[in-house]
This record gives C-alpha cells, sequence and structure tokens, in this order.
C-alpha cells in the first residue's frame, strides 16, 4: 500500500507543470499616474530575455472596475522598446482606470498594468 502512494505521489509531482517564471520580462514606463485630457501622454515599453532586447507588438486594453471598457491598436517594435503617446478623451476625466498593455513576443505574451486617472 505505501508503494502505490509513493509511486502515485512521485507521478503527481513529475506530470505537475514546473512553477514558471516569465519566458520574458516586460515593463511600462510612465511619467506618472494623471495624464491630462487631450494632451500627449509618454510612455515606453521595453521587453527583454535577459540580455536580449526582443522584437514584437503592443496592444492596449482600458479596464474601469476590473471590465475591460476599450481596445486599442498599438504597434509593433524591434530592438527591445516601444515609445507612443497616448491621448485620453474627456470622457475619461476623473474615473480610476487602468491601462493593461499586452506585450507579445515570440516568447508569449505578458500583460503589463497602469493605474490613471485623467485630469483636466
Amino acid at each position: 500500500m505505501r508503494l502505490v502512494l509513493l509511486i502515485a505521489t512521485a507521478l503527481a509531482l513529475a506530470l505537475a507543470p514546473p512553477a514558471s517564471a516569465a519566458s520574458f520580462t516586460a515593463h511600462l514606463h510612465a511619467h506618472d499616474h494623471a495624464p491630462k485630457v487631450n494632451q500627449p501622454w509618454p510612455i515606453t515599453v521595453t521587453a527583454t530575455r535577459g540580455k536580449t532586447k526582443l522584437s514584437g507588438s503592443v496592444k492596449y486594453q482600458f479596464l474601469f472596475q476590473g471590465q475591460v471598457v476599450s481596445r486599442q491598436p498599438g504597434g509593433k517594435f524591434r530592438h527591445g522598446v516601444y515609445r507612443d503617446k497616448l491621448t485620453f478623451p474627456g470622457e475619461s476625466v476623473g474615473y480610476k482606470l487602468t491601462l493593461r498593455v499586452l506585450v507579445t513576443t515570440k516568447y508569449g505574451t505578458e500583460h503589463l498594468d497602469w493605474s490613471v486617472k485623467v485630469h483636466k
């Protein structure tokens, strides 16, 4: 009986997915969390795997209270860096939103969340 339990435990451990580390690292850099309405708000996204600067693409999602309320295209990037200037419309003033940046490379997709509250 013990041998069966030991074998079953060993099989379960062998078949369990490993604790996975991200296959690449992505970072979002923005000046602050308070973009001004109708004004360009610069952001920079970086994507690396070790010391290797990756290429890929970026898409945006905007969330309100955890629900996606808008999806926007981003663009492609090379050499590990993507730069953009986002413009928030007047309808977004005063709401606590989450900017979610979806970064996709050949190693998969990572998402980066950044809280914002747009003001005048």
